[in-house]
């Protein structure tokens, strides 16, 4: 009756009613780096992006062609501005497993301002400062082969999906979530159908979310991709990989992602393994893994369903987690969208996940430019 009851409810919401977002990248066949400024995707969205792209195909009511121009996220020639802002309301359902009580509250959960400086047609500056603690700022310069280019500063290394959503499990289990910056140097490639790019940065001991004091440990990361049709299948295929090695302790981290585009339906998923061994201990190996299967009913308009799956340590009993998502993503405008969800967690037992199942529904509301 508890689901029914919260099934009802998300199905409401709908009916009144949806970042980053790589599953565009396959329903449209493109790299990220249409997109967004950076070429990894995530963050500050391109001239493109922001004035053509969701004020046309994504918005349930595109504005006329020759209205385009009235839509300006450029202060001058050389200076963009964008903004990320998500306000979320939630409710949970705790069932005694001792995570929270039941009740409905909201949180803002992203406040992001972005300024770019195209410095020269090849060389671009970029600012993003986070709500809390989290900041970018780094120089790229377009200046290698096959749309190659280097970029130098603290930013996200370059590493499977960039989802917006931060509770997928692929994103904060592997603390690999919001607020991870680094600062170091990047290489990329990213010709038409294949990408490319590796990052050797200052390490990071996962139990801290910025710098650790020992910088002498370096950590590489890295994620290659690309693109090719079957049929009327469009297919996207790629590895990733990280090795941090700190004082404290090894991580390597290796993954496959990628997706599936057949007209309005499209299939997004990942799978991890992070291997950690501390000073003198054991390795433990964790698997992540995430699939989304979303269909976009109109313009505007797509729902979708989520499995996240997470096993803190497949050699141990520690248990494991299933999440279930269906959602929405609702965009009436090009700068506003609505994204409803239920999230249905289902726990495996064991010494970390001890707790019972237990329901969440939220809705998401997001500002974007």
């Amino acid at each position: 009756m508890r689901l029914i009851r919260y099934s009802a409810i998300m199905l409401l919401l709908l009916a009144l009613s949806a970042g980053a977002v790589p599953r565009y990248s396959v329903m449209y066949n493109q790299s990220c780096s249409l997109c967004h400024n950076d070429p990894s995707g995530g963050g500050q969205r391109s001239l493109y992006g922001a004035q053509f792209f969701a004020y046309t195909d994504l918005a349930m009511k595109p504005i006329p062609m020759e209205k385009i121009g009235t839509i300006q996220p450029m202060l001058n020639d050389q200076i963009q501005i964008g903004v990320d802002g998500r306000v979320q309301v939630y409710g949970l359902d705790s069932s005694g497993n001792g995570k929270t009580i039941e009740g409905i509250t909201s949180m803002a959960m992203q406040g992001n301002l972005y300024l770019s400086f195209q410095l020269s047609p090849k060389w671009l500056f970029y600012l993003n400062k986070g709500l809390y603690a989290g900041f970018e700022i780094w120089g790229m310069g377009h200046i290698l082969p096959f749309n190659g280019y280097i970029k130098v500063g603290r930013t996200t290394p370059p590493y499977g999906l960039r989802l917006a959503d931060h509770k997928a499990f692929i994103r904060e289990p592997l603390k690999l979530g919001m607020g991870w910056y680094e600062t170091g140097v990047e290489i990329g490639f990213h010709p038409q159908q294949f990408t490319f790019a590796v990052s050797v940065t200052n390490g990071r001991d996962v139990a801290q979310s910025d710098f650790v004091a020992d910088t002498k440990n370096k950590a590489v990361t890295a994620r290659t991709d690309m693109r090719f049709p079957i049929g009327q299948l469009d297919v996207w295929v790629g590895v990733t990989g990280r090795y941090n090695d700190t004082s404290g302790e090894r991580q390597a981290y290796r993954g496959v992602y990628g997706g599936l585009g057949l007209g309005r339906l499209c299939f997004l998923g990942e799978m991890d393994v992070h291997d950690s061994k501390p000073g003198g201990g054991a390795t433990a190996k964790e698997l992540c893994s995430y699939a989304e299967l979303s269909y976009r009913i109109a313009r505007g308009v797509l729902v979708r369903v989520e499995h996240n799956f997470h096993d803190p340590n497949l050699d141990a009993k520690t248990g494991a987690e299933n999440m279930y998502v269906i959602g929405a993503e609702i965009v009436p405008t090009g700068f506003m969208q609505f994204i409803p969800n239920l999230r249905i967690h289902d726990l495996k037992g064991g010494e970390e996940y001890s707790g019972e199942d237990y329901l969440e529904g939220e809705v998401q509301f997001h500002i974007f430019f």
